[in-house]
């Protein structure tokens, strides 16, 4: 964590101030390009020039610790293991320093401790090697990021902007760096540790572990909030959209992806997929992480038939499966417990009840068939402007 996100995070229960407390960093050596980008900012560069790999924040007003661990501020508001053992590996010194304090102990939002465990057994197992994202190679995917995200009509550069559930970070970093905005990326599962593994050093990427249902950031922060295939696996996605269409600021830009229910329809294997996952993902969520990867091991050679015989002649820019790359398709398909679809009508008019204008369907607009958006934009995507 840099000392910069400081001045964005606040608590997620209440969203007052919150205290620093260092106690293990590192210095950052920015890059000549990175110093320009500070000073034409008209930031201070002490801001980026450590990252806290241990430390807590505080809410002193309610007693209430988030452990700083792993580079990672670990602002969510329900226990979780990261917190116990951060806990009871600084107990001595909790007990020195912070005598009262206690990590959050509220109730999770339903349903959520089931999709952190989720999606961090599918993000962490699946690591990052910088040539493909999903079932297409890097490049791509990042063109299709730049085509939904209508960056060529509307630049983030210098910009403040919010991605909620980066998985393992690519396009956070991609959108940091290339895009040259300043970037927080959001993840409620432990996909952010690979993440900061991978990325923590770019000094304008910021990632924090939090849930969309209590974000840790004051209402009217960012010039762009993003969401790419994540709410739906949420217990309800209009709920979650509620809370983050909060958070641009009037004249911000809030885009959504979420799954529509007549991709599912459009080709013979794909509705026998679908009937597959009403099947089996209502029995596949509930089990532990060793038997998923067991039950999923007759599916994942139809998806390296498929991707590797069909997919990578009809789509340019898809990748070769290897067992890595089936098996995440594989988890992401049948081991969520929530997977909602939602039309673009409907998604739309979540929108407009909530003041936004200018609406964008990506179905609607012109686009080359050769990027790979044939892929994505067939689902609903939707941004807008805040009122």
């Amino acid at each position: 964590m840099k000392p910069r996100a400081l001045e964005f995070l606040v608590c997620p229960i209440d969203r007052t101030q919150l205290e620093l407390v260092e106690w293990e960093a590192t210095p950052s050596k920015l890059s000549v390009e990175e110093i320009g980008r500070v000073e034409r900012l008209g930031l201070d560069l002490a801001l980026f020039s450590r990252e806290i790999v241990t430390g807590v924040l505080l809410n002193r007003n309610r007693k209430v610790f988030y452990p700083i661990y792993k580079g990672v501020p670990r602002l969510l508001t329900f226990p979780t293991g990261v917190a116990d053992n951060f806990a009871k590996q600084y107990a001595e010194r909790i007990g020195r320093e912070l005598l009262g304090f206690t990590t959050p102990r509220q109730a999770a939002t339903p349903g959520e401790e089931t999709v952190l465990r989720t999606f961090s057994s599918e993000w962490v197992n699946y690591d990052w090697d910088g040539r493909s994202y999903w079932n297409l190679n890097a490049a791509e995917l990042y063109d299709c990021m730049h085509f939904l995200l209508d960056l060529s009509r509307r630049p983030v550069k210098d910009k403040l902007v919010l991605e909620v559930g980066i998985g393992i970070g690519g396009i956070a970093d991609y959108m940091a760096g290339k895009e040259e905005c300043e970037l927080i990326g959001m993840d409620l599962g432990h996909a952010v540790d690979p993440a900061y593994r991978h990325f923590g050093m770019n000094a304008f990427l910021h990632i924090v572990q939090a849930s969309v249902f209590t974000p840790p950031f004051r209402e009217s922060t960012f010039d762009l909030a993003y969401s790419q295939g994540v709410i739906h696996h949420t217990f309800s996605t209009k709920t979650a959209f509620d809370r983050l269409c909060k958070l641009p600021k009037p004249g911000g830009r809030l885009y959504i992806w979420v799954y529509n229910p007549a991709s599912e329809q459009r080709t013979v294997i794909r509705r026998i997929i679908m009937l597959m996952e009403r099947m089996f993902r209502p029995v596949c969520w509930r089990l532990p992480e060793r038997l998923q990867t067991v039950a999923l091991l007759p599916i994942i050679p139809l998806y390296l038939i498929h991707q590797n015989l069909y997919a990578r002649r009809s789509v340019t820019g898809s990748i070769k499966y290897g067992w890595r790359e089936a098996l995440h398709a594989a988890r992401d398909r049948f081991t969520p417990r929530f997977a909602h679809r939602h039309t673009e009508e409907e998604v739309c008019g979540w929108f407009r009840e909530a003041g936004y204008v200018q609406l964008r369907c990506a179905s609607k607009r012109e686009y080359q068939e050769l990027t790979g958006l044939s892929i994505l934009a067939n689902e609903t995507a939707v941004d807008g402007v805040r009122t």
